[in-house]
């Protein structure tokens, strides 16, 4: 190692080092993803217990209404209506159960897909990653050998050290570029299957509302009857 190949060689691991770090962080953010996918199906799970135990709480008070009043005058002829209302309830919280047994299912699926597509992604990621890599450091050590056979001929060394510079850093950029567009395509690949599942998860959110809203209906339906 020289006064010449010294900023050299650190050059190029710069360039190796900012490489390494762009990976870093897509990895991350793929893991992030992952996380919150994981999290967001946890609290359509949630949501569904929540709704379930309000249905219930629902029956018990209009069961225990009809055990109020059917010692009393009032409540004659209850019986029937008590027994109708049950079997509402029942079909409601049979239809519940379906509509996010559905629903869990398809995120369910969006998500192993999601995790399918980001494997997939980071072997790809990583395999173009050390080929670059190996293509870098290739580079560097011809780059080396270039410029200490070049040393022992000062003169001509002086003279030819900033075309070699210019070339290096040409290749750099190329390298550099190359990187770049190929992490484009990849990144464009995962952020619109990440639309896909955000849309997918505005969806479901929606039909929950819609389910919600046709829940209270039902009950202040039967409590108005």
């Amino acid at each position: 190692m020289s006064q010449y190949t010294t900023p050299v060689e650190a050059t190029f691991e710069m360039q190796r080092n900012a490489i390494k770090q762009s990976q870093q962080a897509i990895e991350q953010g793929i893991g992030l993803q992952r996380n919150a996918n994981r999290m967001a199906l946890s609290g359509l799970k949630s949501q569904e217990s929540l709704q379930r135990q309000g249905v219930e709480v629902a029956q018990a008070a209009t069961r225990g209404y009809f055990g109020a009043v059917a010692g009393t005058p009032a409540g004659r002829g209850l019986g029937r209506m008590s027994a109708t209302t049950d079997e509402s309830f029942a079909r409601l919280k049979e239809a519940h159960a379906e509509l996010f047994d559905g629903l869990e299912a398809e995120f369910e699926r969006g998500v192993e897909s999601y995790d399918e597509l980001a494997a997939e992604y980071v072997d790809t990621f990583e395999t173009t990653l050390e080929d670059l890599l190996d293509a870098h450091e290739d580079y560097q050590e011809r780059t080396v050998e270039a410029i200490e056979e070049t040393e022992d001929n000062a003169e001509e060394f002086v003279e030819r050290f900033e075309a070699q510079l210019d070339e290096q850093a040409e290749r750099a950029a190329e390298l550099q570029e190359e990187f770049e567009a190929r992490m484009e395509g990849q990144l464009e690949q995962a952020e619109q299957f990440q639309e896909e599942l955000h849309a997918q998860t505005e969806q479901f959110q929606a039909e929950l509302e819609a389910q919600a809203e046709e829940f209270e209906a039902r009950i202040d339906e039967q409590a108005s009857a």
